[in-house]
């Protein structure tokens, strides 16, 4: 069981860390939602939170930060134990798992730091979440804030076999009920798959985004289905339920990984508004004349005017990260400028290149390495 020395130690070297990297402009602080925590029995004996502070989540870390607050926010008041723990690369910052003490914890959120590094989910559940809750008896719920993009301490893909035989061994070698609750930040299709096939560990588990949690009346359901007795376990979706597709975009909610889409927008299978017929030079961000697809995106555009979207720039794995991300940057721009030079106002537009960091699918073959090398419009207002 984890001790205040660990706690102190982990403290002090994340501090170090935090000072070498003063260089880097800071992420912003975002206000978690406000939320009455629910009444009722408590049902476990033990609750740790799991944070991925890792480098794949940098560019959602102010949301995962404000969920990880608005979450304990939720806890409900009682008699059980509580605990944090934030990874990223070798860095940890945790608070012991102890009597639950709402004031300790919320700090604790609060102050949580961007550590960087690589996604050793694997590690964390073998190591640091087995030393606290490893011995336990009674219900246990792990809930995990991640992009689900786990990888080695090296940084390679491939860990999610890792990451599901740890939480399998930890569920066999502990003498209570153990129920993984995953909340996914960011929008990769391959990490929800992973966690989602970790909240299936056991029965008892569940997943969701963290943009389902936006709400107090949300947080306070996942509270009261987490952490009391007196109610329903979480199950999986109606089966009436998976046929709804609330924005119109012709991809059923369950499915949905971009909601929220223009009714008009022509989506690919995961729901978000790709430009599908685009087409650029070789290593370039010249647009080709032949990327028809723009003359449909810009009367979807017109018909909107008051909708601000953000361009994001996307590569394969081929090539250097660095190189990657400059690239989709620079093609992303040349898009937002083809729909100023056709009378778009430049202010509906923010661009973004996130390089190779967020695949669509696996870049385990040449057509999919073609269907990652894309510019997608998402809606910010």
């Amino acid at each position: 069981m984890m001790n205040n020395r660990h706690l102190y130690a982990l403290a002090s070297f994340a501090a170090i860390a935090f000072l070498g990297a003063c260089a880097s402009a800071p992420i912003p602080y975002k206000t978690p939602v406000s939320v009455t925590p629910p009444t009722g029995q408590i049902g476990v004996s033990q609750a740790v939170t799991l944070l991925d502070a890792s480098g794949s989540n940098e560019e959602v870390f102010a949301d995962s930060k404000a969920t990880l607050e608005s979450l304990v926010a939720a806890m409900p008041n009682g008699r059980y134990q509580a605990g944090d723990i934030h990874f990223g690369g070798t860095k940890r910052e945790i608070v012991p798992i102890a009597a639950f003490d709402r004031a300790t914890l919320a700090a604790a959120a609060k102050d949580a730091s961007f550590l960087g590094g690589s996604t050793p989910l694997y590690s964390v559940i073998e190591d640091e979440l087995t030393s606290a809750v490893g011995e336990g008896s009674g219900k246990a719920a792990i809930v995990v804030i991640s992009d689900g993009l786990a990888t080695d301490y090296a940084g390679r893909s491939g860990a999610d076999g890792r990451t599901l035989d740890a939480a399998r061994a930890l569920v066999s070698s502990r003498g209570g009920q153990l129920c993984f609750h995953s909340v996914q930040t960011g929008d990769s299709v391959e990490g929800g798959a992973l966690l989602k096939s970790l909240s299936q560990v056991t029965p008892c588990g569940s997943y969701r985004t963290a943009a389902s949690l936006g709400t107090a009346s949300a947080l306070q359901q996942f509270s009261r289905s987490a952490y009391l007795s007196d109610a329903p376990e979480p199950r999986e979706t109606p089966v009436a339920a998976t046929n709804v597709d609330s924005d119109g975009d012709g991809v059923f909610d369950p499915m949905d990984q971009c909601p929220n889409t223009l009714r008009q927008a022509p989506v690919d299978a995961r729901g978000c508004w790709t430009l599908k017929g685009l087409r650029f030079a070789v290593n370039g961000a010249t647009i080709d004349s032949g990327s028809a697809d723009l003359r449909d995106t810009l009367a979807v555009l017109r018909a909107n005017p008051g909708v601000k979207v953000r361009i994001d720039g996307h590569t394969d794995s081929d090539g250097a990260a660095a190189y990657n991300e400059d690239l989709s940057l620079r093609r992303a721009k040349a898009v937002r400028d083809y729909f100023v030079a056709e009378g778009l106002d430049a202010s509906r537009f923010e661009v973004r290149g996130f390089g190779e960091t967020r695949p669509a699918v696996k870049n385990d073959s040449r057509e999919n390495k073609r269907l990652n090398r894309r510019v997608e419009l998402t809606i910010v207002d």
